[in-house]
């Protein structure tokens, strides 16, 4: 007999309809390894429009009611988000569901400093609140919330790790085409990088959602228009591929908490130069398994990324580095710590 408690989790799941639009969630990912683990997990909801994802998550809570013990709640912060995540632990108490909140949004301690009301409010509500990275913890900390750390799982062996024995002008970028993720920046330090190595190339993956055209505009401005290949969305097969062919990964975030893109890429060995927003310093040291330089600072970065081209050595020891910080993520070390709090809430 199963004894594991049932679990409902709440997010944007993948499904066939949606999965070239969207990228894979964190609470994806949980899904997927707490199944695998033994667990009966309900997901709530795969549609992406968010006024039908909010009716359904919200008609799921509600008509599955007596299929799940504990609930676990995402949190992005943003204000279409906090809707959602009011809506969600509004019903789950009201039907006296144990509740864990997933702080992940890496504006959420910027907001805190303005307004913390509305966040406290929903944190409030929750038996326990968790966040993938010390940078949230840490800035709720200081409001009475007791947070701890249960790292985005990643399901390391769906991952091949790719062994390079140097490190070409070739870069990778892959976020949503969206200004948080400042595509224009990776754009102007390609443009860096190819004025030193004619040779150079990039691609940049992921969905538009409005800052495609900006992007390809800007690269034509600069004449590396064909030096970069814009493939849309990607599947996890398509990154192994691209990990194969390209060998930097750039990360141009100017907003992040612990963002699952570094780990999948410390997962397939790419050594990787990002800005240093948010909780990405939390999440890699700089020097030591990550290259870390200023948001906007495009000479930076292109020293950075230079600096791995020049040396090989300096590269591999980055991503040997890396890969260990990875095995982190790996889904027994995150199961063991999601297992703990299932049982704190059960047994109380």
């Amino acid at each position: 007999m199963n004894n594991k408690p049932k679990i409902l989790i709440t997010g944007l799941f993948l499904s066939p309809a949606n999965q070239h639009k969207i990228y894979r969630t964190a609470a994806d990912q949980l899904a997927e390894v707490l199944l695998l683990q033994g667990y009966s997990v309900i997901k709530t909801s795969t549609i992406v429009t968010p006024f039908l994802r909010l009716l359904d998550t919200v008609s799921t809570i509600l008509i599955k009611a007596a299929r799940y013990n504990i609930a676990i709640v995402p949190m992005y912060g943003s204000m279409r988000g906090k809707i959602l995540e009011g809506a969600a632990l509004f019903f789950l108490k009201l039907l006296r569901k144990k509740i864990i909140l997933v702080l992940h949004g890496g504006s959420i301690p910027d907001k805190l400093k303005v307004n913390p009301a509305p966040f406290l409010k929903l944190m409030q509500r929750a038996d326990i609140v968790v966040s993938p990275s010390t940078f949230i913890a840490q800035a709720v900390q200081p409001y009475g919330i007791d947070c701890r750390i249960i790292e985005n799982v990643v399901k390391l062996d769906d991952y091949i790790f790719h062994k390079k024995e140097l490190f070409r002008p070739k870069l990778f970028w892959m976020r949503t085409f969206e200004d948080v993720y400042n595509p224009l920046m990776a754009v102007h330090v390609f443009n860096l990088l190819y004025k030193k190595y004619p040779e150079a190339s990039m691609v940049m993956a992921g969905r538009d959602v409005g800052m495609l055209e900006q992007t390809k505009l800007l690269a034509k401005e600069l004449g590396v228009l064909d030096q970069i290949d814009f493939p849309g969305y990607i599947s996890l097969e398509q990154k192994n591929d691209y990990a194969n062919d390209y060998d930097i990964y750039i990360c141009t975030n100017t907003i992040d908490n612990a963002p699952v893109t570094i780990v999948e890429m410390m997962a397939l060995g790419l050594p990787i130069v990002s800005t240093n927003a948010g909780g990405i310093p939390h999440l890699v040291k700089d020097g030591v398994d990550a290259l870390l330089v200023d948001i906007n600072n495009h000479e930076q970065m292109m020293n950075a990324i230079n600096a791995i081209i020049q040396s090989n050595v300096f590269g591999k020891r980055l991503v040997q580095n890396a890969r260990a910080t990875a095995y982190k993520f790996g889904a027994y070390k995150v199961t063991e710590k999601w297992e703990q709090a299932f049982n704190e809430l059960l047994s109380s």
